[in-house]
């Protein structure tokens, strides 16, 4: 259909609510007989896009039969009782989680009004009137009247829109689901993150006590004049000093328990994590599964498809708006008046409406519908691609975080040794204080560094439950 010079030329009607008698029996052949294209669809046949999906994870490591598989529920995994009741709050109670639910009832609205075409449209009217002359008497006059209309779907395009909303409300349900999972990621990695600054809080207050017994050796070695007051300045320098970690440690909790309040619409504040120590959570060894499985597991996966296959259906709807549709109608009136009886009136009828010159709307529409199609063909791969890329990594980091923490622990270990070592040496008077300074920065050091590297395996194994799809499963 080519636009020429012309002006449009409105759409072709044909009009057939006034019939002469026996015309309802051709009528009710006309239906019949368009009921034979019922199940017409002008979309094309859908296709997942093809992806080179590998048999294995190239960092996954062998399963030795102990490794957790990931579960719909598996924040349980880390078997703490506190982070399940969290996980249970947000899940009820989170504002993104509320959010992503109202836009579930929007397109539960959306679908529900695109599939009203597929049904009969049935109307109901009424009017009443009194009128008369100066003197005379007034008359009444009523009426009552029931439409009904019903547009045939020969091409297909009232299905393929119902089609369409249907699998967008599909898509908005597996946004809500991947919400869902960002919020368990967060109140996760959040509560882990607390529970390690009270580790770190821990760690510098035992350090502060050390440094202050070595401080109390230091003034009675001062006062007896056996040292100068350099040792004793520097001494006094290094408790000062950790005691400067300890406030930014505590706002830096504050606000972590703050952010989690507000994960589980909480007023912060007001809101404290009862655990004191990330030791008494276990880490889970989890098993990655096949990547195959991950395109059914993950809900940003299949949010992509689901509107890739609303797409396809749009496609169809655009094609068939090319062809005629037939809308069948009847209607009954019946009239009230007080100076002659009731009377009754009916009458049924189709129309024909054929577009013949549109300016090129309906080419548009096409053309619009083929591109979104092939837009969203794009993103799914790029949507599952990046999916391999984010387990790939999440084990990666797994394995890294494992070896950097063991060597921390063992750094942390042999830093307090020392430390003691060079603490009696120096209360025996076999070395100078220099050596005890530097043995408290140390030992606090590695162990400081060895907590983070812990909150690191935890946050990791979060993210490969996250990355896995948190064992979500189509139901």
């Amino acid at each position: 259909m080519n636009p020429t010079s012309r002006a449009p030329a409105p759409k072709k009607s044909m009009n057939f609510s006034t019939l002469p008698k026996g015309s309802v029996g051709r009528t009710a052949g006309l239906a019949a007989a368009t009921m034979m294209f019922a199940a017409c669809t002008m979309a094309p046949d859908y296709e997942r896009p093809s992806i080179d999906t590998p048999q294995s994870y190239a960092s996954a490591q062998q399963a030795d039969g102990m490794n957790l598989a990931a579960d719909t529920r598996w924040w349980e995994s880390f078997r703490d009782p506190e982070l399940t009741l969290l996980m249970q709050t947000a899940l009820q109670k989170n504002l993104d989680i509320e959010q992503a639910l109202a836009r579930v009832e929007q397109a539960r609205g959306a679908a529900r009004a695109a599939g009203a075409d597929l049904l009969p449209q049935v109307n109901g009217s009424g009017s009443a009137a009194r009128s008369g002359t100066r003197g005379g008497s007034a008359r009444e006059s009523a009426d009552i009247g029931l439409s009904a209309s019903y547009a045939l779907d020969i091409w297909g395009r009232y299905r393929d829109e119902a089609s369409a909303a249907e699998l967008s409300l599909e898509a908005t349900q597996y946004d809500k689901e991947a919400a869902a999972l960002i919020v368990q990621s967060q109140v996760a990695t959040t509560y882990f993150t607390i529970l390690t600054l009270k580790d770190r809080i821990a760690i510098a207050e035992d350090s502060l006590g050390a440094a202050r017994e070595t401080l109390d050796i230091v003034e009675a070695r001062y006062k007896a004049g056996s040292i100068s007051g350099l040792d004793l300045a520097q001494q006094r320098n290094t408790v000062a000093t950790i005691e400067a970690t300890l406030p930014s440690l505590r706002a830096e909790l504050a606000a972590n328990e703050n952010a989690l309040a507000i994960l589980l619409a909480a007023v912060p504040g007001r809101f404290t994590v009862a655990g004191e120590t990330l030791d008494k959570v276990a880490l889970p060894a989890i098993d990655a599964g096949q990547p195959s499985a991950l395109v059914e597991r993950r809900p940003d996966i299949k949010s992509a498809e689901a509107s890739l296959m609303a797409a396809n259906a749009d496609i169809g709807a655009a094609r068939a708006a090319f062809f005629p549709s037939i809308d069948l109608s009847a209607s009954l009136t019946r009239s009230f008046a007080t100076a002659s009886a009731a009377e009754t009136a009916s009458s049924i009828g189709a129309s024909l409406l054929a577009p013949i010159f549109s300016g090129g709307t309906l080419e548009g529409n096409l053309q619009s519908a083929k591109g979104r199609q092939a837009e969203l063909a794009a993103a799914y791969q790029q949507t599952v691609l990046t999916s391999f890329s984010e387990v790939e990594n999440a084990l990666t980091t797994v394995e890294t975080t494992a070896q950097r923490e063991k060597s921390l622990n063992i750094a942390a270990e042999e830093a307090g040794k020392a430390y003691e070592l060079s603490q009696a040496r120096y209360r025996a008077g076999a070395s100078d204080l220099l050596s005890v300074l530097d043995a408290q920065r140390s030992w606090l050091s590695a162990r400081d560094s060895a907590a983070t590297a812990r909150l690191d395996r935890y946050s990791t194994a979060v993210d490969l439950f996250v990355a896995l799809g948190g064992g979500w499963k189509s139901s």
